[in-house]
């Protein structure tokens, strides 16, 4: 009987170590993507909006931060953004296979956005439910 639980304990210990460095892969993996985009910021997409950068949360919550700017109503064009980031969101996920390693590790993402002066106006939250 005692053998038997120090196999069982031995077994529980080994798939607990196996998740964290599979955890831990993940993350460098995900910090190696941030990084990446990070090499061309800031990048002005468009004449509202500049991509200030990519990082990894701890928990391995993805997080895109960009700033609007040239509005007198930040608030009121966050809700289009919102809308549209939504809309968008799953279609983006079918078509680009580079997403691949958020769908299979059912990765969040948060798009922070600020205002001009750096006020966060808000944050998307997009779970696995949104873009499977």
């Amino acid at each position: 009987m005692r053998n038997k639980f120090q196999v069982l304990f031995l077994i529980g210990l080994s798939l607990l170590l196996l998740q964290c460095s599979g955890d831990k892969r993940l993350h460098r993996e995900l910090v190696k993507m941030a990084d990446n985009l990070n090499r061309s910021v800031p990048a002005q997409l468009d004449d509202h909006t500049l991509f200030l950068g990519a990082g990894v949360t701890e928990d391995n919550i993805f997080q895109y931060r960009y700033q609007l700017l040239n509005t007198a109503d930040p608030q009121t064009m966050m809700l289009a953004v919102e809308e549209q980031t939504r809309a968008n969101i799953r279609e983006a996920f079918r078509l680009n296979p580079d997403l691949k390693i958020f769908t299979a590790n059912d990765i969040r993402i948060d798009y922070i956005y600020t205002d001009s002066v750096g006020n966060e106006l808000r944050t998307i939250h997009i779970t696995p439910e949104d873009y499977k």
